[in-house]
């Protein structure tokens, strides 16, 4: 070491440095692989056919054992899982294009149901404005306060419930200032 000079020490400090980033790198890497199954079962639409044979030899409970079939899923039924994606190429769909329904100018027009058919409930009609009732006040129900209510130094606020009387309203002090929002105003040690 004592033949290197300053220069030839500071390459092999960064190169052992960058070897010592690319190794913490791909340890770092490998923590967020996730470990791929060791046994998978066969997919529900799987088209092999497994046969299970019962060892006769051992019984398991003393009741005479029933045999049992299992029948095959249906393969013949060709499954249509299409949708019109396509996933393959530079040019990728995630579904078709759907077709616009056509409809006759008689359809359209029609206001008694709607293109496709379907009956149109009456709308209601509309009423004057002058001619509208005006709802009645809420009965009063006897064993609940109603909101402003008092007793015992509380008073009943719908939604909070008794909460302390303090008076009410607020308390407000007017200043003098120029508009400057950056001007202090007042005294800010009491």
């Amino acid at each position: 070491m004592k033949n290197m000079n300053a220069k030839t020490k500071k390459w092999l400090a960064v190169t052992g440095c960058l070897a010592l980033c690319a190794v913490l790198v791909v340890l770092i890497g490998q923590q967020f692989i996730t470990p791929k199954p060791v046994d998978t079962p066969p997919s529900p639409q799987s088209s092999e056919v497994s046969n299970v044979t019962v060892d006769t030899r051992v019984p398991d409970s003393t009741e005479k054992e029933k045999e049992s079939t299992v029948a095959p899923p249906d393969t013949t039924q060709p499954t249509n899982i299409d949708n019109g994606a396509v996933s393959s190429g530079t040019e990728q769909t995630i579904q078709s294009d759907a077709t616009k329904p056509e409809y006759t100018e008689e359809q359209l027009k029609d206001p008694t149901q709607k293109p496709d058919g379907e009956k149109v409930t009456e709308p209601p009609k509309p009423v004057d404005h002058d001619k509208v009732e005006k709802p009645k006040d809420t009965p009063k129900n006897d064993n609940q306060p109603q909101g402003g209510e008092t007793k015992d130094g509380k008073i009943y606020v719908p939604g909070f419930g008794w909460i302390d009387d303090n008076g009410g309203g607020g308390q407000g002090t007017t200043v003098d200032g120029d508009g400057d929002i950056n001007k202090q105003v007042g005294n800010m040690g009491e």
